[in-house]
């Protein structure tokens, strides 16, 4: 499924006068295809002699994904506990603090799953986006350590000059190797900018390996 702004404002209202008494105010909605970041809310500010005013909300959610409403639903209703928080002023102890997850677990005795982080890893990505990121090829390292740890990474373009020298200067790297790739499986990796990567097994990475296409990158 993917939806639009209407979806959003639709259920908005239904989720304002559900779990926090119709009194929200709706804000702007909007929709992207980010990747990693399902849902946010923001908005700007403004200062005066006296005080600093928020104003200008805007809730977006991402079509990355191909996903049940139901998702798309539980995305919402975190976005909305975020904006109920600011625009009330009330004060958190952190980000995602004991009055977020206060608000999340009353609305989640609902039947809803409103969590802190999603696993978006088995998540299918939609159609256009897919065709997308076909098209797109990225830059992996493979390594592994001298204490018998196999990563894999995804590099960013700009950053594989600073990565391979970083390489160079780690004594643990005991064997380093560069491919380029479509291969879905590194579609949820973030573009790194330093020597990090996902631990895997060693029989995994030894398979994943074969399966890419080597470039002469070097190290």
């Amino acid at each position: 499924m993917q939806i639009n702004t209407e979806w959003i404002a639709v259920n908005f209202d239904r989720f304002n006068k559900d779990y926090f008494g119709g009194r929200l105010t709706p804000p702007k909605f909007s929709v992207n295809n980010a990747r990693t970041r399902l849902g946010s809310m923001a908005f700007k500010w403004k200062r005066s002699l006296l005080k600093r005013e928020s104003y200008d909300y805007i809730i977006r959610l991402s079509n990355y994904y191909d996903i049940p409403e139901v998702e798309f639903q539980n995305v919402l209703l975190h976005e909305m506990i975020h904006y109920y928080i600011a625009v009330n002023r009330f004060k958190d102890d952190s980000v995602h603090g004991t009055m977020f997850r206060s608000i999340a677990q009353r609305i989640n005795k609902q039947g809803w799953n409103v969590v802190v982080r999603t696993d978006t890893r088995k998540w299918p990505v939609a159609e256009r986006n897919r065709k997308k990121q076909v098209a797109r090829k990225r830059t992996v390292l493979a390594a592994n350590t001298t204490d018998g740890k196999y990563f894999l990474s995804v590099i960013g373009p700009g950053s594989i000059q600073k990565v391979k020298l970083q390489i160079t200067r780690t004594p643990q790297i005991r064997e380093a190797r560069w491919f380029e790739t479509s291969d879905d499986y590194f579609q949820h990796f973030p573009q790194c900018r330093t020597l990090r990567g996902r631990i895997v097994t060693k029989d995994f990475w030894e398979e994943k390996v074969k399966s890419l296409s080597p470039v002469g990158r070097g190290v």
